[in-house]
């Protein structure tokens, strides 16, 4: 199918964040008194918004932290992402081939967004005007709004444009916008995970560009 518009996640999608990130929740969490492995938190937080993980704190810690969780989880984010995040592999040499409208739309917030993408060498494939958080507007994935809103601001057609994800919350946004969806999952065991669930998947950006768009 020619697609008009393709809407790219950011975190795990494009840069690899996700480890760096699962792992300094892990390593906070279990500095606050809630014992978890850093499998454990991708397993219930990958894909999410912040706002889950503040939850899940209140769910199972009984006193008023005396700190800003959000605040300093941001802070040393960032001091861990400008000392080791890379993009994610074939991911920027993509983004040199396309030649059809394609912008970027996470849960993460735009200053998170501003700095992966920079460290990375990704943001100058993006403006202002083609990327997108759901913090703008308050309403996120696995929700719709994102992705439609997204779809609108780039003058597209959701029945035209294709979504590219890492995670079931994804992917589940992406379908409930009317939108086509294809999972990044170079493990196989996530593969078998995403095709039981009926998604298409792929491994490689290579493969991608060569099955979906040459």
């Amino acid at each position: 199918m020619k697609y008009d518009l393709i809407i790219f996640d950011c975190d795990g999608t494009l840069v690899d964040t996700e480890n760096l990130t699962n792992g300094l929740i892990a390593t906070m969490l279990n500095e606050i008194g809630i014992p978890i492995s850093e499998k454990e938190t991708i397993a219930l937080f990958r894909g999410t918004s912040l706002l889950k993980i503040e939850q899940y704190i209140k769910d199972n810690i009984y006193k008023e932290l005396d700190f800003d969780f959000e605040k300093v989880f941001r802070q040393r984010s960032k001091i861990l992402f400008e000392a080791e995040l890379k993009a994610v592999e074939g991911a920027e040499d993509l983004l040199k081939k396309l030649e059809i409208p394609y912008c970027v739309a996470s849960n993460g917030p735009q200053v998170k967004m501003a700095t992966t993408l920079a460290v990375t060498g990704l943001d100058k494939y993006f403006s202002a005007e083609t990327i997108f958080s759901a913090y703008d507007i308050n309403k996120f994935k696995p929700l719709p709004d994102l992705f439609l809103h997204a779809c609108e601001k780039m003058e597209g057609s959701a029945e035209n444009t294709l979504v590219v994800e890492d995670t079931l919350v994804g992917a589940i946004a992406a379908r409930k916008a009317g939108m086509d969806v294809l999972i990044y999952a170079p493990e196989k065991n996530e593969q078998e995970q995403f095709i039981a669930q009926d998604y298409k998947v792929f491994d490689t950006y290579c493969n991608f560009y060569a099955k979906y768009l040459k």
